[in-house]
């Protein structure tokens, strides 16, 4: 029987990123977007993991590609990259919140399982309702782990207090559903809600 459903944030509770973001941080910085994309998902694990802060993060970004500059200077700069990153990101789907805040209601624990920086946790997690009203909320940062490392999902479900079948998980990249599968979970790739109902809905009607 299922009990949960765990919801990624971004692109899922979230709405699909601003990906515009990257212009502008090319822009900034006079670096390429195609230069911030890969250096933005090479240095996010460690962000992510809560190992460093975005404001050395995004020096270290800088350092890679030559930015010269006083201490100062590199700092602020920083600081407007991350600005520009954290709040690509907020965007809250009032479907998915409405969605989630339902099936609490008729009785499923609700949980957000999240790979998530220190940074955008202290600037937003007041004004995005589900971080308020979800059973369980396991951000990367907090517990020092990443999705799709197994010991993420174990953390999830020992937080639940629900064995690893009795969840339902949703995410939008691949390697995060394929991870909560090796690990026993239910796990579907979210294209969008309408999709999710359904898988939702039959997972739900197959475990009785």
């Amino acid at each position: 029987m299922i009990k949960a459903i765990a919801l990624d944030y971004g692109n899922v509770i979230s709405e699909p990123q601003d990906t515009s973001c990257y212009t502008r941080m090319a822009e900034l910085s006079g670096l390429s977007r195609d230069f911030f994309l890969e250096a933005f998902w090479r240095h996010r694990p460690d962000f992510d993991r809560g190992v460093v802060r975005g404001r050395e993060m995004y020096r270290r970004v800088l350092h890679e590609a030559g930015v010269s500059g006083t201490e100062p200077e590199l700092d602020l700069l920083a600081d407007r990259l991350l600005d520009e990153d954290l709040a690509s990101w907020f965007h809250v789907s009032r479907s998915v919140t409405e969605w989630a805040l339902e099936l609490k209601r008729s009785g499923y624990s609700l949980a957000i399982l999240s790979n998530m920086p220190f940074d955008f946790l202290e600037r937003y997690r007041d004004r995005i309702e589900l971080f308020g009203k979800a059973d369980v909320a396991v951000f990367s940062c907090d517990v020092g782990q990443i999705k799709p490392e197994p010991e993420i999902y174990r953390t999830l479900s020992s937080k639940l207090g629900c064995k690893a079948e009795e969840i339902a998980f949703f995410d939008d990249i691949e390697k995060n559903v394929s991870g909560a599968r090796d690990a026993g979970i239910n796990s579907f790739l979210w294209t969008g809600i309408e999709k999710g109902k359904r898988d939702f809905q039959s997972l739900v009607d197959s475990s009785f």
